[in-house]
């Protein structure tokens, strides 16, 4: 039974997501309730949900603010409801790592569906990495999925937060299962990351693009893009519209 949160600070909104679903057929309880950030920050750290639906615009802390500050809090994901269309909501909580991002008034299909996205998501991704590489490696590939945008997320954070295991040791074992060295494999990730959001996304800036995937700078994103694909991102979206 996935464990829901809900943080809205309007009761209206927030009665109307409580009824919005059949929450027990999907496999889920609400187990908490928020009506501004910090309460709702609150909750995250006593309750532990594994789901979080959440406005974005609240008093105290904006459902940004929340997430972030609980980022050191493992496994939850998170859906943003709200009226605001901006490009910086979306673009921050999806780099963050939501899972959806709708807008009010929500309607009960879009949110079922962001749901079951993360469950489909959650499980079968997981299942299939380790039916393949063995449990400690689809641990690593799952980390990446999930934290590439991150730019100082390494192996070596893995293996001192997560797993708790020699740097070296699982270095080496991701290597033979995998065939790519760690560092390899997230920078595949990351371009390919940043391929999707240059088709996706035409009026963005480069430099937006780099930082949402994880690049420290603009310069060296451009570079390693260019050794990937063999065109600099720029060219590739031009290419991606012809």
């Amino acid at each position: 039974m996935y464990r829901v949160l809900l943080a809205d600070d309007e009761p209206m909104i927030l009665e109307h997501t409580k009824t919005l679903l059949d929450w027990k057929a999907l496999g889920c309880a609400i187990v908490g309730e928020a009506h501004n950030g910090e309460e709702g920050l609150r909750l995250l750290r006593s309750l532990r949900p594994d789901i979080v639906i959440t406005d974005v615009v609240m008093p105290g802390l904006t459902g940004l603010e929340m997430m972030d500050k609980a980022s050191d809090l493992p496994d939850i994901s998170y859906v943003f409801l709200s009226g605001y269309q901006e490009f910086d909501y979306v673009r921050h909580a999806l780099r963050a790592g939501a899972v959806d991002y709708l807008l009010k008034p929500v309607e009960a299909a879009d949110l079922k569906g962001a749901l079951l996205r993360m469950m489909r998501r959650g499980q079968s991704v997981e299942e299939d990495y380790t039916a393949r590489y063995g449990e400690i490696v689809a641990k690593v590939l799952c980390m990446i999925d999930e934290h590439y945008a991150d730019p100082d997320f390494s192996l070596g954070s893995i293996c001192e937060n997560e797993l708790f295991m020699n740097e070296t040791y699982v270095g080496r074992l991701f290597q033979k299962r995998t065939g790519k060295k760690f560092t390899a494999w997230l920078t595949e990730k990351r371009i390919a990351e940043a391929k999707k959001m240059l088709t996706a996304n035409q009026d963005a800036p480069v430099a937006d693009i780099a930082e949402r995937v994880g690049f420290s700078t603009a310069k060296y994103f451009i570079e390693i893009f260019k050794k990937s694909e063999g065109v600099s991102p720029t060219q590739y979206r031009q290419q991606q519209t012809q």
